[in-house]
């Protein structure tokens, strides 16, 4: 027999664990802090790799110029330009990606929160049902 108070809830779940349940499971697992630290390990190392990247880039494009610095007695302040823009890039790149991470995690946990919401109300449902059977059954 179909209860339509607990479809309501079951529908909002099997809804959340379709589209969202994957995406929530490190909410789960983690805690804030870890969860950011690893985000932020992980773009730690693909931007110091977009950055090499950009820097093979711009030394295919002006190879001329790099030719220039690199014979020259230059190659200590390109060294230290490179540094320079190499923190710079960094530091934009890993605030942006602690901002990002920490909206994403305070949204996702949210919703995780209603999705233990609706598990609690159905776990009430069924317990209540088992209450108005069990009086029935002894008699």
């Amino acid at each position: 027999m179909i209860h339509e108070e607990r479809l309501k809830p079951m529908i909002k779940m099997a809804m959340f664990d379709k589209n969202d349940g994957k995406a929530c499971k490190p909410m789960i697992q983690y805690a804030r802090t870890d969860y950011i630290s690893m985000q932020l390990l992980g773009s730690l190392v693909t931007g110091t790799i977009a950055f090499v990247l950009l820097c093979v880039m711009w030394g295919l494009y002006d190879t001329q110029e790099l030719m220039k610095m690199l014979n020259g007695a230059y190659i200590f302040d390109l060294l230290k330009v490179v540094l320079v823009k190499y923190g710079i890039f960094m530091v934009v790149y890993l605030t942006v990606t602690y901002i990002v991470y920490q909206i994403r995690y305070s949204y996702r946990r949210k919703q995780v929160k209603i999705y233990y919401k609706n598990l609690k109300e159905i776990n009430m449902i069924y317990e209540r049902e088992e209450k108005l059977k069990s009086p029935s059954q002894q008699e």
